[in-house]
């Protein structure tokens, strides 16, 4: 019967093929939260073996403690409590971790696990996704220069040690033409050289931070054939300058080593410092390059004496993590945009490390630097979107670039982006619903525009989606004139529309990845009050549901296409399983006018093969059979209409359990055949 309706209210698809009343909302551990309710995600992590269920209530992110536990652990808190937000809270899974963001404060990731030392519920257990700082730069103490004693070689002062660290030119063999005799050949000359520094932190995730600012280092110009002099302050010419001999010292004894201090230690989370250097930049290249790895937090100082020939990669750098709104997994990795600094941008994580972006993976997906709105991964492809366009971003070399899927078409709301079970991405536009197919972008509600239009847009980011795997049907909640939270859930099952009115308002909703498939929401009843996690899709006969109505209102039903010839409807016959008790009330309308009920009356409905009640049934005793289909009689006795249309309306108790199998009318033309005709 949906092919021909209308309007749907809290009925949905059975597995029998018909429509059958909305089962639940109820408690989800009927716990009741003092704040608001922001965000609700359900994950398995580290190959299933960890359920984990976040909740976010005003400044703190919880954990159930286990699927079958009614308590709950603090993960987090500080964080921004204000409900004059404009997206939703936003979870994602990438490479086995959680990763969250609100848009305003840091993101946060987290893989289900306490580290050493941390103690629940006082401690962060969620970290801070990669690094919003860079460490300090470190100080580097080496030789210096020693002139007041001429016995002693130039890099005798300061920290002053053998190691293999200088450059040795073999292209000069005295350093000054004063000094050549016969044996220039083995005189060698360890050149004048600067080397810089740079630490990066990593964390227990792997991601890596930015580069440190440089600490540097210098060494002077010295050579292998050293003078001295037997009275230092009788020096009168060159002939007092005694020679110490070829092999008196050697390019080993003038290579040194430096020490490296202040190495910066990093926030909760970092389990190593990265630790670079460059060769000598005066006669080599600057780029930095692998020098070691401390597998600590804690040591602020090291030897080094490795030459440049032993330095390992170049060093990769990455930005300090920007706070964004919208995100998606990406090829093993976080795609993010719309940050706080750039609201046109969107970043490229590294494959596996989601909180490390390379400082030249970004891209302006939109060429005026359009507010990006939303991110998908579909069908290989990675989505942006604005609230104008959708663009495809692909990368060839190492290079990104983006072309435009539509034009005109884009979305507004970040968490209505949703893929089905059926192979389509539906999101919510600036004017309605939309689908993609891989192939194409097609405008989907249609059958739904009186709905659509009474939205409130202005609120309309705040909507948020999800997939019911059980019914097949992309489920959104979108905020009607007068809500200031998503009170309407608007139910699509790839051919037609139907509605959920709870008498609740959703700030977020999520699909339990378990074998529950619970459709689990964050829902209060008014601003500030009645917050609690509902179950969507269940019931509890203890709990009074807040749904107070299920309809069932059809099209206008005409004998031609066109309605240009006029009938007489008689009898309205509706088929029902008997499933249900319920009084349902059937009003009549005629001629497209919905403000007039030109027929009303009631049915009561039979319930002999309702299914047993198993918690009370007694073994050997209770019976349970399939409701067979029957059908009930209203007479509407409308003569001469265009066009008719019928309503049912069904309240608790007992309406829960209607299942709308089918209708039939009987029409007969009436004996005028005039039909009016319009003008124009």
């Amino acid at each position: 019967p949906d092919a021909f309706a209308y309007q749907i209210v809290n009925f949905q698809h059975s597995p029998d093929g018909t429509l059958a009343a909305v089962r639940g909302p109820c408690p989800y551990l009927n716990t009741d939260w003092g704040g608001r309710l922001y965000g609700v995600y359900h994950s398995l992590l580290d190959q299933g073996t960890r359920d984990i269920l976040l909740v976010r209530v005003g400044t703190a992110m919880y954990e159930q403690s286990g699927f079958a536990a009614s308590a709950w652990t603090k993960l987090h808190e500080g964080l921004t409590n204000s409900g004059n937000y404009k997206y939703p809270d936003q979870f994602c899974d990438v490479s086995g971790r959680i990763v969250w963001t609100n848009g305003y404060d840091s993101p946060l990731i987290y893989d289900g696990y306490i580290r050493r030392n941390q103690v629940a519920g006082t401690d962060p257990l969620l970290m801070t996704l990669g690094y919003d700082r860079a460490p300090s730069n470190p100080t580097v103490f080496g030789p210096q220069k020693d002139s007041a004693n001429l016995n002693r070689s130039t890099n005798s002062s300061g920290y002053s040690h053998p190691g293999g660290i200088g450059t040795i030119s073999s292209s000069m063999t005295a350093a000054t033409p004063e000094a050549a005799d016969a044996n220039d050949a083995a005189i060698l000359l360890m050149l004048s050289g600067n080397w810089n520094y740079s630490v990066q932190y990593e964390d227990c995730f792997g991601n890596r931070s930015k580069l440190s600012a440089i600490g540097s280092v210098r060494v002077s110009q010295e050579q292998t054939r050293p003078m001295y002099v037997e009275n230092i302050t009788a020096i009168l010419n060159k002939e007092d300058i005694k020679d110490l001999g070829v092999n008196a010292v050697t390019a080993d004894d003038l290579t040194r080593q430096f020490w490296v201090d202040n190495i910066s230690t990093g926030p909760t989370g970092t389990v190593a410092r990265i630790m670079y250097r460059t060769p000598d930049t005066l006669h080599r290249d600057s780029t930095p390059r692998f020098l070691c790895r401390i597998p600590d937090n804690e040591t602020t100082s090291w030897p080094d004496e490795a030459s440049d020939g032993l330095l390992g990669a170049p060093a990769v750098d990455y930005i300090t993590v920007p706070t964004f709104k919208v995100m998606c997994p990406w090829q093993g990795g976080l795609a993010v945009g719309n940050t706080t600094v750039n609201q046109g941008v969107v970043w490229l994580s590294e494959p596996g490390f989601p909180g490390s972006f390379r400082t030249d993976k970004y891209i302006y997906p939109d060429p005026n630097g359009s507010e990006v709105t939303g991110l998908a991964a579909f069908n290989g492809k990675l989505l942006a979107f604005t609230e104008r366009n959708v663009y495809i971003i692909e990368e060839a070399n190492g290079i990104l670039t983006s072309n435009p899927l539509t034009n005109g078409i884009g979305c507004v709301a970040p968490s209505s982006i949703v893929a089905t079970g059926a192979g389509v991405l539906v999101w919510l536009g600036s004017d309605g619903f939309y689908a993609f197919d891989g192939s194409g972008v097609k405008y989907i509600s249609d059958a739904i525009e009186p709905t659509i239009r009474k939205l409130s847009w202005h609120r309309a980011s705040r909507s948020v989606a999800i997939y019911n795997k059980l019914t097949r049907e992309y489920l959104c909640a979108v905020t009607e004139a007068g809500q200031s939270s998503p009170n309407l859930l608007l139910c699509w099952d790839g051919e037609g529309w139907r509605e959920q009115r709870h008498n609740l308002l959703y700030n977020s909703i999520c699909a339990t990845k378990d074998v529950r498939e619970y459709i689990i929401g964050a829902s209060h009843v008014t601003e500030g009050t009645g917050q609690k996690l509902v179950v969507l899709d269940h019931e509890n006969r203890t709990y009074a549901s807040p749904i107070t109505t299920f309809s069932y209102k059809s099209r206008w039903l005409k004998i031609d296409g066109a309605g240009l010839t006029r009938f007489n409807a008689a009898t309205l016959y509706v088929g029902f399983l008997e499933s249900s008790s319920a009084t349902i009330v059937v009003n009549c309308y005629r001629n497209g006018r919905w403000d007039d009920v030109v027929a009303t009356g009631e049915l009561t409905l039979v319930a002999d093969d309702r299914a047993a009640v198993f918690s009370t049934s007694i073994l050997g005793t209770a019976k349970t059979a399939s409701p067979r289909l029957y059908w009930k009689r209203f007479d509407m006795q409308l003569r001469s209409v265009d066009s008719f249309a019928f309503e049912l309306v069904g309240t608790p108790t007992d309406a829960e359990y209607i299942n709308i199998a089918a209708f039939a009318f009987d029409g007969v033309v009436a004996a005028d055949r005039g039909a009016r005709i319009s003008r124009g």
